[in-house]
């Protein structure tokens, strides 16, 4: 069975890489004077355009006396600005026949429109409206805090499990800033005075902070023109931007601890310090990361789940623009104890720095990375964040084109470096997540 998997995954991904990946994404791009970096990509098989927007800012950058900001600003953004109502941007680009939407991560913001062809100038208006002009007042204020901090407590702290990667990064970092989550702490967002708003704008929303990407059907005069009627007289931003530059040291000491939670299955949660994002060990530990449990022939699918000893269990490999962290979580199987599903983890993990992983789950793990590139590659979104994430990062936008070659000088031995460098166990933390009835029920016996 695994033999037929095998070929199928290469197969696809050879199917994928020939019509997809062989052909170059192209693109031109350019700097306005204020800073703002271009990149234009020209698709014309389909009547549509993306507006990417990708602000270098991120949890990362802010003052630990106020986290949650970037992802707060997020929120702010689509309040509207001087020339665009309260309420009215979605409206505005949903009426339009677009669609539009916003993430934020530890190292940063992105906005993105999908539009049709013909409506390219209203996206790039608006874009530039909210980078200029954007409605920073005490009703939008008040109103996005409320939002941010109820979504804090319905995708963390009432969510089953929903704390724990929060619970894993302030015991895994103990001084460089990913030790919090991109949602922050409700009581810095409520203690933001609205100084401390304005000045992260001031700062962080500005031209040479930011990278505009425009990808589908456009003429690239026209658009040119746009982009700087609409861009070209915003001011370069001055204050000083903190890029930190805080190194964390690696563990030396597991640590093992309990969280009780609103949960009815207990689970197991643990963390690995991992490579930094575009370095070759990035690339061979999301190799390592789909071996471990990238589909039905993984290592955790076939020796703990196929075997009964847990419901559910995955690793992923979390890229950061600093040194990260992999994760490891499982769900034990009814009357399973915790402990025998961390040894049975830990065993696994393990494997990866004792032997080399057999040219078979090498080269299925790879087939998968190759379609995973390729599939990736053939939206505009896709496009167009990939261009947003290269420039951001590397100030290379040529990544896009080199990704696949990339994954494919990654070796067997490469895959057992990286594990033997991170993933040991005296570097890790474990955390196990526990009903809070058993808590309770402990305390009643005491």
């Amino acid at each position: 069975m695994k033999n037929t998997l095998t070929l199928v995954m290469i197969f696809f991904a050879a199917i994928f890489t020939a019509n997809g990946q062989s052909e170059k994404i192209k693109f031109v791009e350019y700097d306005l004077s204020n800073g703002l970096h271009v990149i234009l990509h020209a698709d014309d098989r389909t009547p549509n355009v993306m507006v990417s927007l990708m602000y270098h800012v991120g949890a990362k950058n802010e003052d630990p006396s106020r986290t949650g900001f970037a992802h707060f600003f997020e929120h702010l953004m689509f309040e509207g600005s001087d020339h665009i109502g309260r309420g009215e941007y979605f409206k505005m680009i949903q009426a339009a026949g677009g669609s539009l939407n916003a993430n934020t991560s530890q190292d940063r913001t992105f906005y993105f429109e999908n539009m049709p062809s013909n409506q390219l100038e209203l996206a790039l208006w608006m874009e530039a409206e909210r980078m200029l002009h954007a409605k920073i007042d005490t009703i939008g204020v008040n109103t996005q805090k409320g939002v941010v901090i109820e979504e804090r407590k319905q995708s963390y702290d009432n969510r089953p499990y929903g704390t724990f990667m929060e619970e894993l990064g302030k015991r895994a970092f103990t001084v460089h800033p990913y030790q919090w989550q991109t949602i922050g702490d409700p009581e810095h967002i409520r203690a933001a005075t609205f100084d401390d708003i304005k000045n992260f704008y001031d700062t962080y929303y500005v031209p040479n902070n930011c990278v505009l990407v425009i990808a589908g059907d456009f003429e690239e005069k026209q658009t040119r023109q746009w982009v700087d009627k609409y861009f070209g007289s915003i001011p370069r931003g001055t204050l000083p931007m903190y890029r930190p530059e805080i190194v964390e040291p690696m563990p030396t000491q597991e640590i093992k601890d309990v969280v009780y939670d609103n949960i009815q299955l207990p689970a197991l949660f643990m963390a690995y310090h991992a490579p930094e994002m575009g370095t070759r060990e990035a690339y061979a530990m999301d190799i390592l990361t789909q071996i471990l449990s990238g589909g039905a022939s993984s290592r955790l699918k076939t020796n703990l789940e196929d075997k009964g000893l847990t419901l559910q269990s995955q690793a992923f490999n979390f890229q950061c623009e600093d040194p990260g962290l992999l994760y490891v979580l499982a769900i034990p199987n009814m009357g399973t104890p915790l402990a025998d599903v961390e040894a049975a983890l830990t065993t696994e993990v393990e494997r990866m720095s004792k032997e080399l992983v057999s040219e078979e789950e090498f080269q299925m793990a790879m087939a998968a990375k190759e379609f995973e590139v390729a599939a990736n590659l053939q939206s505009l979104a896709g496009k167009a964040q990939a261009l947003c994430d290269a420039y951001t990062y590397f100030k290379d936008a040529e990544r896009v084109n080199k990704e696949l070659a990339t994954f494919q000088s990654i070796t067997r031995e490469d895959i057992q470096n990286v594990a033997r460098k991170y993933l040991q166990t005296n570097t890790r933390v474990v955390l196990h997540y526990v009903p809070m009835a058993e808590k309770n029920e402990s305390n009643t016996n005491d």
